[in-house]
Parts: C-alpha cells; sequence; structure tokens
C-alpha cells in the first residue's frame, strides 16, 4: 500500500489444480512487495488440496509476506468469505480478495489501494478484467456505471470493521456474492438511513489480474461453463430477491436469511407474477428455483476452519 497501512489478502478456493492455485499466492506475493501483508489461503470442501497447499508453503524457503493456509470443511464460497470476516481477517486491515485462480498483476494492490486512499468516503475498490471476449466491453461499462468485481477487489478496512461488528453473514450457498457484496457497499453497509451510491466503490482502470488457461476451448472449460449457466440461473433470483430486501424493504442487511435458499424462496413466495416472469425469459430458472427447493444439509458450516500452517509473524486471529 503506498502508505504501508497494513493489509490483507484472503484467496478463496475450492476446485482449483493445485499448480493454478500455487501461481496465485505467488502472484499474490508479488503484487504485496513492500506491503505490510498477511495473506490467508482459504480452501473450502477440498481437504486434500488444503493439505498439498500446505505442504508446499511450509516446504518453501522464500514464503514472504506471511502465508497462512486454512482448510474449511464445507464447500461453499460465502461460507468461507463468512469465515474469514468473522474468525480470520487479522482486524485492523484493508482486505484484498482474490478467486484461486485469479492472478493478480505485479501492480494491482498497489492500484487499488490508491484508488481507496483517493477517495476516503469509498468503501471499497475493485479492479477490471483484462482477459476474456467480454472484457473490454465489460471495463468500459464500469468506467461508465460502476461495478464490483469478484475476481478481484478491496474493501476498506473500516468497512470489514463494520461487516465484522455487525455481525453480518452472506446467506449461505449463495452464488452472487459479488453482487450482494458490491450492493452492501454502495449502501454504505445500510440501506436503511442511506442512499445507493456507486461511487462508494472506486473502479480501479489498471487494476487487473490473469485468468490462464480459461479461453482455452477444453471439455473442462465447456462442463464448466454449463454448470455456470445453471448457477447464474439461480444467481438471477437471488439478484432479485437482495434487490426486494435491500433496494424495497430497506431491511436491515443483519435480517437476510441464512441461506440463499431461503432467501430465495421467500421472494418466490411473495412475488409469484415475477417470478413467472423470470422463468418466461429463461426456462434455467424454472429449474433453477426447483433445485433451491431442495434442502441442505449445513452441519459442516458449524465447524470452525483449520488453520494448518502458517510462517512466522502471521499475525493475529480475529475474534481468537
Amino acid at each position: 500500500m503506498l502508505n504501508n497501512s497494513p493489509c490483507a489478502v484472503a484467496i478463496i478456493a475450492a476446485r482449483e489444480a493445485p499448480d493454478t492455485l500455487k501461481r496465485t499466492i505467488q502472484a499474490a506475493q508479488a503484487a504485496s512487495t513492500g506491503m505490510d501483508t498477511v495473506i490467508d489461503v482459504l480452501v473450502n470442501g477440498n481437504p486434500a488440496l488444503a493439505q498439498e497447499i500446505a505442504a508446499w508453503v511450509a516446504a518453501a524457503s522464500d514464503m514472504r509476506p506471511n502465508v497462512r493456509v486454512w482448510s474449511i470443511a464445507r464447500g461453499d464460497k460465502a461460507h468461507a468469505w463468512n469465515e474469514y470476516v468473522h474468525r480470520i481477517w487479522a482486524r485492523g486491515r484493508t482486505a484484498f480478495f482474490l478467486d484461486g485462480y485469479a492472478h493478480p498483476r505485479p501492480d494491482a494492490f498497489s492500484l487499488l489501494a490508491a484508488s481507496l486512499a483517493q477517495a476516503p468516503e469509498t468503501l471499497g475498490a475493485t479492479g477490471v478484467p483484462s482477459s476474456g471476449r467480454n472484457a473490454a466491453r465489460s471495463k468500459a461499462n464500469m468506467l461508465v456505471r460502476g461495478g464490483f468485481q469478484g475476481n478481484m477487489h478491496a474493501i476498506a478496512a473500516s468497512a470489514m470493521e463494520t461487516l465484522h461488528t455487525v455481525g453480518f453473514r452472506l446467506p449461505l450457498g449463495l452464488y452472487r456474492t459479488d453482487s450482494l457484496i458490491g450492493a452492501l457497499l454502495k449502501f454504505g453497509l445500510d440501506p436503511s438511513v442511506n442512499k445507493w451510491n456507486n461511487s462508494r466503490i472506486a473502479v480501479s482502470p489498471d487494476a487487473t489480474w490473469d485468468i490462464p488457461g480459461k479461453t482455452t476451448l477444453t471439455l473442462d472449460n465447456l462442463v464448466g461453463q454449463f454448470k455456470r449457466r445453471l448457477r447464474q440461473a439461480q444467481g438471477d433470483i437471488e439478484n432479485r430477491a437482495v434487490k426486494d430486501h435491500l433496494s424495497v424493504r430497506k431491511a436491515p442487511i443483519t435480517s437476510m436469511p441464512r441461506t440463499a435458499r431461503q432467501l430465495a424462496l421467500d421472494w418466490l413466495a411473495a412475488h409469484p407474477a415475477d417470478a413467472r416472469r423470470l422463468y418466461m425469459e429463461s426456462p434455467l430458472r424454472l429449474y433453477a428455483a426447483r433445485k433451491l427447493r431442495e434442502p441442505q444439509d449445513w452441519t459442516a458450516a458449524e465447524l470452525p476452519p483449520e488453520l494448518l500452517v502458517t510462517t512466522a509473524g502471521a499475525g493475529t486471529i480475529a475474534g481468537r
């Protein structure tokens, strides 16, 4: 960070190939050069990957800045984010979030930090995509209308402290995690008193990342794309439910249901006509709604994250 303020990096991973995640950690280290940083790697629902990464970190002789590897029993990005905010985040630090396959460019974190510093009232900063068929269009749209990229963004220490203190948690099973987090920040973390304001998230036009292999036409990528389309259909329903909760009812952020399933089902029951219009626009949404009615077992979400390895001086654990 330009003023060397303390910061933290959360890398959230689940199904990445070990080499991909290792390169993400290395890229995060490079982007943290000269910064007072602790890097937390949160592997959710994949103990074998967590153990392999932990062994790699333990064997490395140049693992700087400080790195901690955590194994989270229940596989779910929203749950991993909750665990980070309430159990893992080293309090007082601005937090940079990365997906496990997103390799930040060397100047990415300093650019995000500069965007936050230039406008102290902002609560978050986001990078812009640089790869993919729609990257240029997405970047141009974000620079005009604002946005929030889940692959790489930052949340100011003050906003992290509020989220931690009030006890906010993302609904478990939520697909559109970045959409909800972005909405919370734009509402100043309290829609009951604040209006939506895009300027609460700074878009950093040169802060970006790389996703190696994502544009290659392979069977695995095709299958992954199909699964994403199904999850996106669920995300469309989630977005309508979130909009109703925050924009229409102006409800407190802490009053959201524990699970995305309940969030979506509550909205579907209260707005059947709107739901039918969604289904007519895309039959995949009807399929997603039916899948959402199936109960899920969240017992494993009660288990605390397990710290597998930490390098020297990696800071304190929030809430411990």
